[in-house]
């Protein structure tokens, strides 16, 4: 043989190497999404405190999907607090390789429009896996309450409200209006999970603006009534909408609306690769399609209307544009000063490495709170410290929102 045809040969014996390698290598890569899943742990951050329909329907999703990523472990963490700011933020910060997701408020629209403080994500940059369900908002009343409809609410005296917090769609949603709508309501945060839903029984609040489906039971057990909804097909409670002439009012009842449209979402943090992405994608279709989930949905009272990856970025997309107006009108409903309040004495209990501290109020009342890992100022001493430096007995002054977000700004211990 010569030189020529050896090298053609040789040239020839190469080329089918390859092709033959790239035609091996074509099943695993297209596998590769499904693939790296196997034996890896994804943690499902819930931006809420356990209880309530956020932490019910992170569980469902998060065992559904475990189900259709064989080999996969899911673990669910509770991650409350600022309105379901912490939560979020903790999804947007994590590392993009998937497997790190989780749900939260859609109220967090409002936030994202006005540029609320606190904000450290951008929902148009989140990897969209799917929302869960379609759910209106009720204004909820205790049954003790003498207020039985709209119109009564509109003539009462001042009455407590409960919100989460200044992040939570419960919050905004409140807070906007009332101020629209010239409603007699005080908002009060910090109650999350199902706490509302006991401090309406115990008489502490009269109401809240919360998701249907989160209520139903409450209100067939007897505990509360609905006065108006937002958006949805059900006959039995009266729309808002048709109850209020105010241009600007409607214009802010539309957008809580489309809020509603976007329930029990599920995202990860930007820039997850793609095929891992269209396996998450893949993954919560399967379990928003699966028997066992749907029933455990309905039978908790709990509505599935799915839509999944990019219908549901387009979604937010959508309603992040809003026209110059009604943002303003947000704005000016959200420009909220919240007075800051300080206690000095000793901590009376501290848990888990510092993260809760239960101190007395100057009213003597015991307030339990949760200092942040880089937003508190901790000093010890006169030296910075951290939290896990907190200890019971330490004699502290705490800057705190009383009437706000429950984590302090400032803790002075000596």
């Amino acid at each position: 043989m010569d030189k020529m045809t050896s090298r053609t040969a040789l040239r020839i014996g190469l080329t089918a190497v390859a092709l033959a390698g790239i035609a091996a290598a074509t099943p695993a890569a297209a596998q590769s999404g499904k693939d790296f899943f196997k034996g890896k742990t994804v943690t499902y951050i819930v931006a809420t405190a356990p209880g309530g329909g956020y932490d019910l329907y992170g569980r469902l999703v998060a065992e559904a999907m475990q189900k259709y990523l064989p080999g996969s472990t899911f673990v669910v963490r509770n991650m409350p607090g600022a309105g379901h700011l912490i939560g979020t933020n903790a999804i947007y910060a994590s590392r993009a390789d998937g497997l790190t997701l989780g749900t939260f408020n859609t109220g967090l629209i409002y936030n994202q429009l006005v540029g609320l403080d606190g904000i450290r994500f951008d929902l148009t940059k989140m990897s969209w896996i799917g929302k869960a369900a379609s759910d209106p908002r009720v204004f909820v009343i205790s049954q003790s309450s003498p207020i039985k409809t709209f119109e009564d609410l509109r003539k009462s005296p001042q009455v407590n409200f409960a919100a989460s917090g200044i992040g939570s769609a419960s919050y905004v949603e409140t807070k906007i209006l009332a101020d629209a709508l010239n409603l007699p309501i005080k908002i009060i945060n910090g109650y999350n999970g199902t706490e509302d839903m006991m401090a309406m029984r115990r008489g502490e609040i009269i109401g809240i603006i919360g998701s249907r489906s989160s209520f139903d039971d409450f209100k067939q057990n007897g505990y509360g009534h609905y006065i108006a909804q937002i958006g949805g097909n059900d006959k039995d409670v009266p729309q808002l909408a048709s109850m209020i002439t105010d241009p600007d009012g409607k214009a802010l009842v539309a957008l809580i609306q489309s809020q509603g449209d976007i329930a029990r979402v599920t995202a990860g943090p930007p820039n997850i690769p793609a095929d891992r992405l269209a396996t998450l994608v893949g993954a919560y279709k399967s379990a928003m399609e699966d028997k066992d989930l749907q029933e455990r949905a309905a039978k908790g009272g709990r509505p599935v209307e799915a839509a999944y990856g990019a219908d549901v970025a387009k979604m937010i997309q959508a309603a992040l544009q809003q026209p110059p107006k009604t943002i303003a009108l947000l704005k000016a409903a959200l420009e909220t000063t919240v007075s800051m309040a300080k206690a000095t004495g000793p901590l009376l209990e501290v848990a888990d490495k510092g993260r809760k501290i239960t101190f007395a109020a100057t009213d003597g009342k015991k307030i339990t709170t949760e200092p942040s890992g880089s937003r508190t100022k901790i000093l010890i001493a006169g030296k910075e410290g951290k939290r896990e430096d907190l200890k019971a007995g330490l004699n502290c002054e705490i800057t705190y929102k009383p009437d706000g977000d429950m984590e302090p700004s400032n803790i002075d211990c000596k």
